[in-house]
């Protein structure tokens, strides 16, 4: 087994490990709506959702940081990324980004419509929404756009600043969660199957693309260095070099 075949396998069985020990189980309590899962998703909403109904400065943040996990804000982002790659000559993590970010949504909104959650039910709402709650598209959103930028661009930097972006964009991930949780538009449950969701979905996508990070995904394909050359080194290459 290949290197890369080695690192596909880690990736597909870590993406099956989060559905199958966070997604699933959170998805079964909630359905079979466990009392003390509801009690604590309950305490917590009730702790922070006032103190935003009371600062209209903080609804402000809330609202603006909250935009991240948005379909709209993930689309806008990785779509010049996507086109970056298939220019690049980088295809598979190209239509990895098309694939991965474009059918998230579907995927989360087929499991609210599995489950059935209510919104969270307060006084004084401060988002309002039809759709169901569990598990949070922001969460999934956000962590699906923060993976795939991770994987279309960690290896182009210079391993010093790698761990910089990786707590970047975890901090904007809990950030995003905290403001669901916040303006009262969902449990943290739904909140953290939002973001196993996210995450497997990423990890089992990328492998599936056989777009795993590495040297490869890194440099064009032959044909487009080919292509890319000089016409003065094609001409070099096709008569010699003159004496």
């Amino acid at each position: 087994m290949t290197l890369a075949q080695s690192a596909r396998r880690r990736l597909l069985l870590a993406g099956l490990l989060l559905w199958l020990l966070v997604v699933l189980p959170l998805a079964v309590l909630v359905g079979l709506q466990w009392a003390p899962l509801l009690r604590l998703d309950r305490a917590v909403v009730e702790a922070l959702q006032p103190r935003a109904v009371e600062q209209p400065a903080y609804q402000v943040v809330l609202n603006v940081v909250t935009t991240a996990g948005t379909s709209w804000f993930r689309l806008l982002v990785l779509a010049p990324v996507a086109i970056w790659a298939f220019r690049s000559g980088r295809k598979r993590l190209g239509w990895l980004l098309v694939v991965a970010a474009g059918l998230i949504g579907a995927v989360t909104t087929g499991l609210k419509l599995l489950i059935g959650r209510e919104r969270p039910d307060v006084p004084d709402p401060l988002y309002l929404s039809d759709s169901l709650s569990h598990p949070s598209g922001h969460a999934s959103g956000v962590v699906t756009l923060v993976a795939l930028l991770l994987v279309a661009f960690l290896r182009l930097q210079p391993p010093r600043q790698r761990i910089g972006t990786v707590v970047g964009g975890a901090v904007l991930v809990l950030a995003v969660g905290l403001t669901r949780i916040a303006l009262g538009a969902h449990y943290p449950s739904d909140v953290l199957s939002g973001f196993a969701l996210g995450a497997g979905w990423v990890l089992v996508t990328t492998a599936l693309f056989h777009a795993v990070p590495g040297p490869g995904q890194e440099q064009p394909n032959g044909a487009d260095l080919l292509h890319k050359q000089l016409p003065t080194e094609r001409g070099a290459h096709e008569h010699g070099t003159e004496a």
